[in-house]
């Protein structure tokens, strides 16, 4: 993941997400390739291509117990999502970061629950569930927005991925 080791050198750089299966992994990596040249990668310390194609639920987590997440998640049997169009965020000063938007009011109740329940530190205030396809040189995200290739694509995810800050990664079954 690409900003997790950027951001490892933070306290509370646990993260909990969905992974993407393969079949949908291969089609965002292969959209990428075909739409965002190389030459427009921004080419910062852990950044370029998402290697680590998932939809973060939550980044800041300071728990590094997997069965505290365990028991945090517990209610939850199944996180819906639908895929929607090709956008990108704007906020960092130095490149923009091209994204699917995810629609799941699934994600947004664990999200709450979660940084209701366990010690986090979140980095940004609102959650907006996305999946990253790259990172690239500011000002080439807008040239990027719009494409539907996945959009309208529903999936359900019956397991979590939880890496803690000590770097070790657990799977939970919902």
């Amino acid at each position: 993941m690409n900003w997790y080791k950027k951001a490892k050198k933070n306290e509370c750089s646990g993260w909990i997400a969905v992974r993407l299966s393969q079949v949908y992994s291969n089609k965002i990596k292969k959209w990428g390739r075909d739409n965002i040249p190389d030459n427009i990668l921004f080419k910062g310390e852990g950044h370029g291509r998402e290697l680590d194609t998932h939809i973060t639920v939550l980044y800041g987590v300071c728990e590094n117990s997997k069965k505290a997440v365990e028991e945090v998640v517990k209610e939850f049997k199944s996180i819906k999502v639908k895929l929607g169009k090709v956008g990108y965020f704007k906020k960092d000063p130095d490149f923009d970061v091209v994204i699917i938007k995810i629609i799941s009011e699934d994600l947004r109740r664990l999200h709450e629950k979660i940084k209701r329940k366990l010690d986090v530190k979140e980095t940004f205030p609102v959650y907006k569930p996305h999946s990253c396809i790259a990172y690239v040189l500011k000002g080439e995200g807008a040239k990027l927005e719009g494409d539907t290739f996945v959009e309208g694509i529903e999936l359900t995810f019956d397991k979590l991925v939880f890496i803690n800050d000590k770097d070790e990664e657990f799977e939970i079954k919902l």
